[in-house]
């Protein structure tokens, strides 16, 4: 088969990159509707101090400080609704798996507490 008839099989995506021409091709994501990086950059940070903190025996701390880092992330993406500088899908999404996270996470630690 020559090279042009080989091109001529092939889906056309350069006009339409958001539309899929078959069943295996990858669908076109955008990152331009999501977070702003400064946000990111700033969770990274606060992720950063609670493993320090957690690293240096002071665990509790660390918890409390991804914990609320993560609640008050979930309250901003409820808030602010499409304003907000931390988006990963839907906003019930984000609020849902922040907040739950925080819960999760004090819980978690709280019961592994009372254990010992």
């Amino acid at each position: 088969m020559t090279p042009t008839a080989q091109h001529a099989h092939r889906p056309n995506t350069e006009s339409a990159p958001h539309q899929l021409n078959s069943s295996k091709e990858h669908p076109f994501v955008s990152e331009q509707s999501e977070g702003k990086p400064v946000a990111e950059w700033i969770v990274c940070l606060v992720v950063l101090s609670a493993t320090a903190f957690a690293a240096f025996g002071h665990t509790g701390i660390g918890i409390a400080v991804l914990a609320s880092c993560s609640a008050i992330l979930g309250c901003l993406r409820l808030i602010l609704q499409e304003k907000s500088p931390w988006k990963v899908r839907s906003v019930g999404f984000d609020s849902v798996m922040c907040i739950g996270l925080a819960i999760g996470l004090l819980v978690t630690y709280l019961s592994i507490l009372w254990l010992f």
